[in-house]
């Protein structure tokens, strides 16, 4: 059997077995063994199990023993493939590309800082204030920097409770380090921005710590402000 028709008949299966987990076709959302399953859909276990690994690797489907494969709820199910994004932004940095990152992420970050103030708890913004410790005192070393900074941004996602933008957030980080590593960025620049960014995300940070929503997501949208400058035509 050649590799396209094998990848064809995954692509079917996957798609079968999506449509009966929508459907609510499966008794208290575990699947039938691989074997049934097989039997149901023409397919050999080969290609049942790769179309199941796909919707595993999607969080749709949970697998442990003694329980069988079981179907996750919806809420938990990746909607954003970061890997596939990262792929694409490796292969094709092109700088337009990099300002719909941009976008991309205003649409990711405003919203949870605003979400984290309202919806934090005590323990959260904990961790959002230590994460910012760790960016201030971080060392001049780029990738040290923007490690810390991946750090805070992430837990302040977490702290917002919200799953969607949890997935898309982690679009966004990887694709920033691709922008990061493709892009020419004047170091002096780049300094000043910094500094200036420490401010945002300070202020981003207190606005957290007080429950102020709507401080939290403008003080993020000044950092995306400044953002915008990493982003120059390559030489």
């Amino acid at each position: 059997m050649n590799h396209g028709y094998e990848a064809s008949l995954v692509k079917r299966v996957v798609n079968q077995l999506v449509a009966s987990i929508v459907n609510g076709e499966y008794k208290d959302n575990v699947l039938p063994p691989q074997v049934i399953l097989s039997k149901k859909h023409g397919v050999s276990r080969t290609i049942m199990r790769e179309a199941l690994s796909v919707l595993i690797s999607r969080r749709m489907l949970d697998v442990r023993p003694k329980t069988g494969t079981r179907i996750r709820p919806a809420s938990e199910w990746l909607i954003i493939d970061a890997e596939v994004a990262e792929w694409r932004l490796r292969a094709l940095p092109e700088p337009d590309c990099m300002r719909r990152l941009i976008h991309f992420r205003s649409l990711v970050d405003p919203p949870a800082a605003e979400l984290a103030a309202t919806r934090a708890n005590r323990h959260q913004r904990i961790g959002i204030n230590a994460a910012f410790q760790r960016l201030v005192h971080a060392s001049p070393s780029e990738d040290l920097q923007s490690q810390a900074e991946d750090a805070l941004l992430t837990t302040i996602i977490d702290a917002s409770g919200d799953e969607i933008l949890r997935q898309m957030g982690s679009v966004v980080r990887v694709g920033l380090r691709a922008m990061k590593a493709s892009l020419r960025v004047q170091p002096h620049a780049l300094a000043r921005v910094s500094e200036s960014q420490l401010s945002d995300y300070g202020r981003v940070v207190r606005a957290i710590d007080t429950a102020d929503g709507g401080g939290a997501r403008l003080a993020m949208w000044q950092v995306l402000g400044r953002a915008s400058m990493w982003v120059e035509e390559p030489v």
